[in-house]
């Protein structure tokens, strides 16, 4: 696996499997609750950091995103304005290690030139 060359390609275009409405409510719900349950999705909770883009049904993954908090530094780079308390999804993209479902041997990003995705 390589490493990130930080196109912030993966902060433009955040893909989820969940529509606006279900992380929309599932965020309100979790909002509501007196603790959170360990087993509860992250995806939910970043809910508030996310504006919606587009859907492509022909999609693994439909719902396409973009991150609130994408800037870019003084030189022009791509950052991220919360990198020391962004969320695991981003500390860990482009998986998690335990998400056992995913074929290793294949790309592991979605993004066209995304370093993931070289040896």
């Amino acid at each position: 696996m390589g490493t990130c060359k930080r196109c912030g390609q993966c902060c433009q275009d955040v893909r989820l499997a969940e529509p606006p409405e279900l992380l929309k409510k599932a965020y309100e719900y979790w909002r509501k609750s007196a603790e959170v349950d360990p087993g509860f999705s992250e995806i939910y909770l970043i809910y508030p950091m996310l504006v919606f883009k587009y859907e492509n049904a022909s999609e693994d993954l439909p719902y396409h995103y973009y991150c609130k908090h994408f800037t870019r530094d003084v030189d022009g780079s791509p950052g991220c304005s919360i990198y020391e308390i962004r969320p695991r999804m981003c500390k860990e993209f482009p998986y998690y290690d335990e998400v056992t479902h995913l074929n290793r041997d294949e790309p592991l990003s979605p993004y066209d030139g995304c370093g993931y995705n070289e040896e």
